[in-house]
């Protein structure tokens, strides 16, 4: 959902559009290396009401599903899965519109509660029965639509670096320098900011990734992000997570004011030097049994910035 990692980009997005459009060759090598599967994980494809939905999935056990953000796609986990899968069936899933999976079949299917029709989708037809779902940035939005329409699917609920549904326009607001891209995906009207993007997508993207401290997504994986959403449509699809947000948001807020907050245990996760412990405050809003940890020396991309702590929180939240 890219908070803090968007703060004082204004200037850097501005050169980065108007950079030329070469930036965005050599990518198609990674996109070879991008579809090489994980060690132990095999590729799988449903079909969910027209719209086909990418997953990798390996091990044995209890189920996990993973849910990446934007601009990202299953590989975000990349890090992550295989030490899960020693002792979980572990589940990554390209969200529609990135990675290898299809299109919404309309914009408004990119609302919350539809992109989790998805989520069900793959964890019926792996019969999953009840599991775990670990989710990081737009993954959290969507991992809470979830959680809410499917609530006896779930034993525990993990949000990283997310804030639940309509908290995330109030903690934008509180970030003056977040306006530049509300303007972008939501101001900008007859789809100008795709044709800002159309063949900058080098320059574009990549200036997220560069943010990951010390560099922790490297270059092969930031050329294969970059190729990814270099494929036709993939940028539209993603705004259009922003431009159906807040409809999708309202539908959120008014179940849960129906159904009450949720009662799966939920660990709310963000990096130290970006939402830190206010994801478990927000999600204290729509659930009652939260956990609250920080990453340390973490910011928005805690998956590759501190992997190893994040995983020792996952694995100690599931012990409970």
């Amino acid at each position: 959902m890219r908070f803090n990692a968007f703060l004082g980009r204004l200037v850097p997005l501005a050169a980065a559009l108007g950079m030329a459009a070469t930036l965005a060759t050599g990518c198609s090598s990674s996109q070879s290396a991008a579809a090489e599967p994980l060690p132990g994980f095999h590729d799988g494809t449903v079909d969910n009401d027209g719209v086909s939905v990418h997953y990798v999935v390996g091990g044995q056990g209890p189920g996990i599903v993973l849910l990446h953000g934007w601009p990202e796609t299953w590989r975000a986990w990349s890090k992550l899965a295989p030490d899960l899968a020693r002792d979980h069936t572990v589940v990554a899933i390209d969200l529609r519109g990135m990675g290898d999976s299809g299109f919404a079949k309309s914009d408004e299917g990119y609302q919350a509660l539809n992109v989790a029709t998805d989520v069900h989708a793959v964890a019926q037809k792996l019969n999953l029965g009840k599991f775990d779902l670990f989710a990081h940035d737009w993954g959290g939005e969507i991992g809470l639509a979830y959680a809410d329409e499917y609530r006896s699917d779930l034993g525990h609920l993990a949000i990283m670096e997310a804030a639940p549904s309509s908290d995330y326009g109030k903690f934008a607001l509180e970030k003056p320098d977040y306006l530049w891209f509300d303007w972008m995906a939501l101001g900008a009207k007859d789809q100008l900011a795709e044709q800002l993007i159309a063949g900058k997508e080098s320059a574009f993207y990549g200036s997220f990734y560069k943010e990951a401290k010390g560099g922790a997504i490297d270059k092969a994986e930031s050329d294969a992000y970059i190729a990814a959403f270099s494929k036709p449509g993939r940028t539209h699809a993603g705004l259009e997570y922003y431009r159906q947000k807040p409809t999708g948001d309202k539908a959120i807020d008014a179940m849960i004011a129906k159904d009450g907050k949720l009662a799966v245990p939920v660990l709310g996760l963000g990096g130290q030097d970006s939402i830190g412990a206010g994801v478990g405050t927000m999600m204290g809003r729509v659930a009652t049994n939260v956990t609250t940890d920080v990453v340390p020396g973490a910011d928005h991309w805690v998956l590759d910035e501190n992997t190893d702590y994040v995983l020792a929180s996952l694995r100690k939240f599931i012990a409970q």
